[in-house]
């Protein structure tokens, strides 16, 4: 998938590629793990995500799990991707949907399910 999108020149092209036509989001997803393991191998930008069969973002609450989906990805390089990101967060890191700066709030449990400080 990924090289096909290479090959075609959907690198740096801002435009989403997809492979539709998968039997159920289960298996839509394992083609998402699979893009974003071919990505990581190239040294490109993760960015994928599961689509249903009108090519809209589908996620875990899925209205038919069991229709057809697909995949859609963009092909960017690692610069082009953090200049994306700059150019969105406006160089603030609390603008960002996910803050690398900020420690998780996520309270900790031990194995008996009492908190721990």
């Amino acid at each position: 998938m990924v090289a096909d999108a290479i090959a075609k020149g959907y690198l740096e092209s801002g435009e989403k590629y997809y492979v539709m036509n998968l039997p159920t989001h289960e298996v839509a997803n394992e083609a998402r793990r699979s893009v974003v393991a071919a990505l990581r191998r190239a040294n490109l930008a993760k960015a994928s995500w599961v689509v249903d069969s009108d090519r809209n973002p589908c996620y875990r609450s899925c209205k038919d799990p069991e229709g057809p989906h697909g995949v859609g990805f963009q092909l960017y390089s690692k610069n082009a991707a953090r200049a994306y990101i700059a150019a969105q967060s406006k160089g603030d890191p609390a603008n960002l949907k996910y803050n690398p700066f900020q420690r998780g709030t996520r309270a900790r449990f031990n194995d008996d399910g009492q908190q721990l400080d």
